[in-house]
């Protein structure tokens, strides 16, 4: 990891299975998060999370990347091993985490509440895959 951080924890183990099916990379299970990321989600997207999301905001990260609902990738940024989980919480919240290949771990980018409409155009334009209907269990 990056020297520059001191502060990194660990928020869960992603199920790498799922995600190599989606994109050819061979990843490391375990996701980290430095403390400047959510000082960075609290600042940006905090009025937009409700009390409950907020207050418990590595506890939301552990229990998103535990059992996503939706799974995807940034076509923007596909070959930097870009990865959004998203998980209905209070409301949609998509979790984006960002492979560093010199250091070969996982961390979170960022967080923000998505309104259903977006993923349901990310789902119609493949951007997304839902982890919990039988197509995509065949998929993965």
């Amino acid at each position: 990891m990056k020297k520059g951080y001191k502060i990194y924890k660990k928020v869960g183990n992603l199920n790498t299975s799922l995600i190599e099916e989606l994109i050819e990379y061979d990843f490391p299970s375990s996701v980290y998060i430095s403390s400047r990321v959510i000082n960075h989600i609290i600042k940006k997207h905090g009025k937009q999370f409700t009390k409950r999301v907020k207050n418990n905001i590595i506890k939301i990260m552990e229990e998103i990347i535990k059992d996503p609902d939706y799974i995807g990738i940034n076509p923007l940024r596909i070959n930097e091993g870009a990865i959004e989980l998203v998980k209905k919480i209070d409301s949609n919240i998509l979790l984006a985490l960002e492979y560093d290949e010199e250091g070969q771990y996982i961390y979170v980018a960022t967080m923000y509440p998505l309104t259903e409409s977006k993923i349901i155009s990310r789902l119609n334009g493949g951007r997304l895959i839902s982890c919990n209907d039988e197509k995509a269990h065949n998929i993965f």
